[in-house]
């Protein structure tokens, strides 16, 4: 009876301990977006994944999706640059028209001074610059927003099927409170079983 009770404290207590990890992540961390590429980030730093590399981590459906958004990242980046020197040089150019039209000395009609025809001309010209700037930063950044939504949905999609599934169960002793008329005691004793997922 010694022996029966000692190996069911040894089982019991080796069950107590007892927890099992079953890690399915890929070993480099979770998959996220920096800039227009992805990367695996570890906790401390970002490495970039190259396309080989995405080539066999992703399906072909989510490649294409990541290639076309890497693509919206670059014409919308382009656009945004392009929009801001448009834009500055727009509003550069009607100033600069303003200011000839302002100082303008001629005593004639308006028509026939080359100056201030000068200034109306940059002032036009600068309103049309300023205007196609400002509808290429807001194209630019219609096009970044696609883009940085069509590559997260990538990582989000790798990280869901690929993400860390971590199961504890552990067995542990329980004091359960009984309500028996007859017993001397109202306790009992028991395990309980434990499961987090």
């Amino acid at each position: 009876m010694k022996k029966l009770c000692l190996l069911f404290l040894i089982v019991f207590a080796g069950l107590i301990v007892v927890a099992q990890e079953n890690d399915t992540v890929a070993s480099q961390g979770e998959m996220m977006r920096k800039r227009s590429n992805l990367c695996f980030y570890d906790g401390t730093k970002k490495v970039t994944i190259t396309d080989t590399d995405l080539t066999q981590l992703l399906n072909e459906e989510d490649y294409d999706t990541y290639c076309r958004g890497r693509r919206f990242f670059k014409l919308g980046t382009g656009l945004t640059y392009g929009g801001y020197t448009a834009f500055g040089a727009g509003l550069g150019m009607g100033i600069l028209g303003v200011h000839y039209m302002r100082t303008s000395t001629f005593t004639g009609p308006y028509w026939e001074d080359e100056q201030y025809n000068r200034g109306g001309r940059l002032l036009i010209y600068g309103i049309a610059l300023f205007g196609q700037g400002l509808g290429a930063i807001i194209s630019g950044s219609v096009f970044r927003s696609i883009s940085v939504r069509r590559i997260n949905e990538v990582a989000n999609d790798f990280n869901q099927k690929h993400k860390k599934t971590t199961v504890y169960y552990c067995l542990s002793p329980s004091v359960i409170p009984v309500n028996i008329p007859q017993s001397q005691s109202n306790m009992a004793f028991g395990m309980t079983f434990s499961v987090d997922f």
